[in-house]
């Protein structure tokens, strides 16, 4: 019986669906919940049916779950950043291995976009989802036919059928269902419990070199819309993790809306730990007054999109921001204490050396919190290919040579880790006891850190280090402790800015920080980094059986 015609015929009693986040990647430092996923559970659930989510991540065997399904659906996105590059680590032929004959296959999302490929490849899938799901999903099963139902690509028979393509309006009111996971599912960030929200969806915005930001599911762009802050609210207050990342492509379009957020947050005394993506020249359109409420509501770290330090390069990815303004700004950020990350694209055309290592220098001299530095790339049906190769000969155009290959490393090594000096470091912690909404101990945060990126070494196989690390964790849960701290990191910071000062000064002119630091990061990433991502998989494999 074709599955199309199945579910017409179960219509009204199809009672059981199961969602299987099929990717399996672990990463050893942090795991997010797949809430691309949720929200397809979450319109389920809003049908009145039965919904159960499986994390491949912590599942090995789904048969039972599969057997007693009138519907699968296979469904995930990159609310992981770590699977940008892994994706292809999944079990999605072993899953539909076992799902039985006559029950529909409905998939969606990362490793679904190519449609007529992927009908041809896997014959029991019946329908692709594109986009948003959770509208898509709930026609779907209300409908009992998917030819209907916008945003849809079916098989009808031997053909692909397209739905008309819509961007639906995001709701208010259906959003992740926190209390359906399972338990043993450990969403976190360094070992602390972390969740994530999704508070708006597209870009307004074009730059040249971005093809995953800002686009929907198919990879067309879409314009940005976002929910309100008391739809957030209610949302937020539902959740129990203390870390919340935003999912958006761009966090700060609607300042007026994270500042009603804030207030929200303040009034009602939610307590909670924020951190997300945006654009500097959002922050212009706002305030020092607004970024101030923010950090008090709990926003500890934001990250923005500087991509070049060169007006030229800057004009050529269209990006829609100056040297000035990206300066204007982070004078306003300097004046909070919200966690400050800046990323930026290595290798453009044009740029030398110099310019490349400028970014560590601005990095310091704005009191840039991370530096995050991502090598240029083109895909080849892309604008940006055309204008830094000849079509037809596929030479590099006359003044769009670059740095590339081992060169580049050199120099992304330099900056990478030439900004995690000691006295950064510590300047970071202060800062962080500064943080007005900071209501966990940040040298707790730095413990769990240590407790994580020390997993599988000699250390925790010492017994007495992650013992020392529970010991201090234990000590600082003490309101006292907390306080005392941060009156020191008040009194104390302007003298270690001044030794800062001081050895920044000389490390740029010698080279400590970008000759030293490197080779050390390199070598336990050799020794330490990839051995610890290599036992990840195997003992949340094991672990899980």
């Amino acid at each position: 019986m074709n599955s199309i015609s199945y579910i017409q015929k179960k219509r009204g009693n199809i009672n059981n669906v199961v969602i299987v986040y099929p990717f399996t990647y672990i990463n050893p430092y942090y795991a997010l919940p797949p809430i691309a996923a949720e929200y397809l559970q979450a319109g389920i659930i809003e049908t009145g049916r039965r919904a159960v989510l499986l994390d491949m991540r912590y599942e090995t065997d789904i048969k039972e779950h599969l057997k007693t399904a009138d519907i699968v659906c296979l469904y995930g996105f990159f609310e992981d950043c770590s699977i940008f590059g892994k994706w292809h680590i999944h079990v999605i032929p072993e899953i539909l291995a076992m799902i039985p004959n006559n029950v529909p296959v409905v998939a969606g999302g990362t490793g679904f976009k190519e449609y007529e490929k992927i009908f041809e490849t896997y014959s029991n899938i019946d329908v692709i989802i594109r986009g948003n799901p959770e509208i898509p999903i709930m026609e779907l099963l209300n409908s009992g036919s998917p030819e209907t139902v916008k945003n849809l690509v079916y098989r009808k028979g031997d053909k692909v059928m397209y739905t008309e393509r819509v961007i639906h309006d995001l709701s208010e009111n259906i959003y992740p269902k926190r209390q359906l996971r399972n338990p043993k599912y450990k969403y976190h960030v360094a070992g602390i419990k972390a969740d994530l929200v999704r508070a708006a969806v597209g870009c307004n915005y074009r730059c040249k070199f971005c093809f995953e930001y800002g686009k929907d599911f198919d990879g067309k762009f879409m314009k940005w819309q976002g929910r309100s802050a008391e739809s957030l609210y209610n949302e937020i207050k539902e959740i129990e993790a203390p870390i919340v990342g935003w999912v958006d492509d761009d966090m700060t379009t609607d300042m007026k809306t994270l500042e009603g957020l804030s207030e929200l947050l303040i009034k009602n005394k939610i307590h909670k730990l924020y951190g997300g993506t945006g654009r500097v020249d959002h922050v212009l359109k706002s305030s020092v007054e607004t970024l101030k409420k923010m950090e008090k509501a709990g926003f500890f770290a934001l990250s923005f999109g500087i991509e070049s330090l060169k007006a030229e390069t800057l004009r050529f990815y269209g990006k829609g921001q100056t040297p000035e303004s990206i300066e204007k700004a982070m004078r306003m950020m300097n004046k909070t204490n919200i966690v400050l990350i800046c990323n930026f694209i290595l290798g453009s055309p044009g740029e030398k050396e110099e310019d490349i290592m400028d970014m560590l220098w601005f990095g310091r001299r704005w009191n840039v919190d991370s530096l995050v530095t991502n090598r240029f790339r083109i895909q080849k049906d892309s604008s940006l290919y055309s204008l830094v190769y000849d079509t037809k000969t596929g030479e590099v155009r006359p003044g769009m040579e670059r740095i590339e290959g081992e060169k580049l490393n050199r120099i992304k090594y330099r900056i990478k880790f030439g900004q995690r000096t000691p006295f950064r470091i510590i300047l970071i912690l202060l800062k962080l006891y500064r943080h007005e909404g900071m209501f966990l101990d940040p040298l707790y945060l730095f413990c769990s850190v240590l407790e994580t990126v020390t997993k599988h070494t000699w250390l925790e196989r010492t017994k007495l280090f992650p013992l020392f690390l529970r010991g201090i964790k234990r000590f600082l849960l003490f309101s006292i402790v907390r306080r005392f701290f941060r009156f020191t990191a008040s009194v104390i910071t302007p003298f270690i800015k001044g030794i800062n000062w001081v050895f920044e000064f000389f490390d740029r002119r010698l080279g400590i920080s970008t000759t030293i630091l490197p080779k050390l990061f390199l070598y336990l990433d050799k020794t330490v980094y990839k051995k610890q991502r290599v036992q990840a998989q195997v003992k949340e494999a094991i672990g899980s059986k």
